[in-house]
């Protein structure tokens, strides 16, 4: 287990009120889930709440079991001060205790600060899945990045993570697009999945005055479930070509994926009659009754969710019937399987495979104690019946560990994306990314009056792309995100440009100075600035923690963002180079080291790089 500071000073805390519970003979349920941190630093470091739930049942006031309990608190190496407030007992760390304590674990522990050995377990994580016939539009980008934090996370807790990609290339979208890029005599110019984003909203428009193309595009989606035809490898191909244009975006991102699933393939490979074989042998799976005659049904009614049809009465397979197939196939609970092959290259150097009608089968993929799909909330209900289907199967543990982390749109100001419309065009990942990098590069020349252009176009990108993954991950993942310019470029606070400004700052100090930090006492810094960043970057392996285990990426952009202002106003107030004697210049200089470490860490696993310069 590695270092955590704040998570010492806590056990401390918790240690020290069991025994003094112990002393009064008092029930010491919920300790742990009663201590908090004070709204303000006056307060304490750490309160407990435990006499007001305490009250009723020792027919006490809280405020007078406060007193009594205080009393009984011995003193700890981390404690330097206990004191009843109200209700509250508040807990003050000893701040030289935690300096030594903190500042020798990320000296020691260096870019693996914050970083867990944690339990051995397979998490797979499915994010980004777009439909293979557009752009990525910013509202995609949310769930890419959504999904690539939390994989970061994850295995920065010592998770072995498996990152997939749906590929939904057997819906209508495709059919349509198909059909659009047979019929149109003259194609749109461009990167290939804006061509076919164009080509889908221009089919929309001509399906109201040609309805004769409505039934052709029904006729290719009929030959696309069949899986086999000319009209299935055309489809494939182009959607292929679409897939690899939607990865030279993610790419740009920083965003990985170990493996590209097919639905297609899935729907080829057994595992989707498998499912329905093994839903038969239950009593949930049914023949459908008065307007769902001839339909199969899977009634969940039992575990408080509405029925929901699986098999239309043509015999072909709703979306969320191979959604659950490809849930079992993902925990390893079907015999079928698919089958792989290398399919390239991330910049980062991860390999990415893809499921393939002719590939070889691969253990090493699937086969997981957990799975997290990252979705949209519209799509609450289809993962709810796809989870519930795993327990009327009696895969208890399975739906345990089925986690559907759902998010909220983005959009601009003034209106919402969709796709049929057009209404992502100028926002697609790709156009956001480039005007960004572009907006980037005006601040990163002001800055830079003299750089070297090469240096101003590498910086701007690395600005441009921490603008958009932190502008996209700041928010909770159930809370909408309304996409402003200005925040997202924001050099001054909560924003990616805003915390590595804040690292490139460290490493500037660090670099005139030229020296790293000497010996010095413990209690050497005084000022509240330094003991409220000594704090801050003892929480850090805490953070990293919890927003791994809530599935709460944000959390992790919060902590940063609030680091960076803490950092600012520290610098503000305590020189450095300029300090008073060499004991606090040693000092401080380590506590910068420090800080351009962590930030550096943060930003690791938000995805964004840490300028050394901007």
């Amino acid at each position: 287990m590695m270092s955590s500071p704040w998570r010492e000073f806590k056990t401390n805390v918790l240690k020290s009120l069991e025994e003094a519970f112990s002393k009064l003979d008092w029930s010491s349920e919920g300790l742990e889930e009663s201590l908090e941190e004070p709204p303000e630093p006056s307060l304490g470091d750490l309160a407990t709440t435990i006499c007001f739930e305490l009250s009723k049942k020792l027919k006490k006031s809280p405020e007078e079991l406060a007193q009594e309990l205080s009393k009984k608190i011995e003193p700890t190496p981390m404690i330097r001060g206990v004191k009843p407030v109200g209700g509250y007992v508040n807990f003050f760390v000893d701040e030289s205790k935690l300096t030594s304590l903190t500042l020798n674990a990320i000296e020691e522990e260096d870019s693996k600060y914050g970083f867990q050995e944690g339990e051995r377990e397979k998490v797979i994580i499915e994010h980004t899945s777009v439909n293979p016939t557009k752009p990525l539009h910013i509202g995609h980008g949310r769930n890419a990045v959504l999904g690539d934090t939390m994989a970061r996370v994850l295995r920065a807790l010592g998770r072995e993570v498996e990152v997939q990609n749906y590929i939904d290339d057997l819906g209508l979208q495709v059919a349509q697009t198909l059909l659009a890029y047979q019929t149109i005599e003259e194609k749109p110019e461009g990167k290939f999945d804006h061509i076919l984003g164009k080509l889908y909203v221009d089919i929309h428009e001509r399906l109201s005055s040609e309805p004769e193309l409505e039934d052709k595009a029904r006729e290719i989606l009929s030959e696309l479930e069949t899986g086999e035809g000319k009209t299935v490898q055309e489809a494939r191909e182009i959607s292929e070509k679409c897939v690899q244009a939607n990865l030279e975006t993610t790419d740009r991102l920083n965003i990985d994926y170990d493996l590209l699933v097919w639905e297609s393939d899935i729907a080829t490979s057994g595992i989707l009659e498998e499912t329905l074989d093994n839903l038969k042998e239950t009593p949930y799976l049914v023949e459908g009754e008065d307007e769902h005659e001839g339909t199969l049904v899977l009634r969940l009614k039992e575990f408080g969710i509405n029925d929901k049809v699986m098999m239309r009465s043509d015999g072909t397979t709703v979306y969320t019937a191979r959604d659950l197939a490809y849930q079992l196939w993902k925990f390893g609970q079907v015999k079928a399987d698919l089958r792989f092959e290398g399919h390239s290259e991330r910049p980062s150097g991860v390999k990415t495979y893809t499921t393939t009608l002719e590939g070889d089968s691969d253990s090493k993929f699937a086969n997981a104690d957990r799975v997290i799909n990252v979705i949209g909330t519209e799509q609450r209900f289809p993962q709810k019946v796809v989870s519930t289907a795993l327990k009327a199967l009696g895969l208890e543990e399975e739906f345990e560990k089925s986690h559907h982390l759902a998010y909220e749109h983005v959009r601009l100001p003034s209106k919402k994306f969709v796709g049929r419309h057009g209404t992502w065009m100028g926002y697609t990942v790709d156009d956001v990314i480039d005007e960004t990098v572009s907006r980037a590069k005006i601040e990163v020349e002001k800055r830079n009056p003299d750089a070297d252009p090469a240096f101003v176009e590498e910086a701007a990108e690395t600005v441009g792309v921490g603008a958009i993954r932190y502008s996209l991950i700041r928010t909770s993942p159930e809370k909408e995100v309304v996409f402003k310019w200005n925040e997202a470029l924001n050099f001054e606070r909560n924003s990616g440009p805003a915390i590595q400004y804040s690292h490139a700052r460290a490493c500037s100090i660090l670099r005139k100075a030229g020296e790293e930090g000497g010996e010095h006492p413990d209690d050497v810094l005084e000022e509240p600035q330094e003991h409220q960043l000594v704090k801050q970057l003892a929480k850090f392996p805490e953070v990293v923690q919890i927003a791994g285990d809530q599935l709460q990426p944000h959390l992790l952009a919060a902590y940063a963002a609030e680091l960076a202002l803490i950092f600012n106003k520290f610098y503000e107030v305590a020189p450095v180079i300029q300090a008073e004697t060499e004991e606090l210049k040693a000092a401080r200089l380590r506590l910068v080291n420090c800080t351009r470490i962590v930030l550096s860490n943060a930003l690791t696993l938000l995805g964004i790089k840490a300028p050394e310069r901007m």
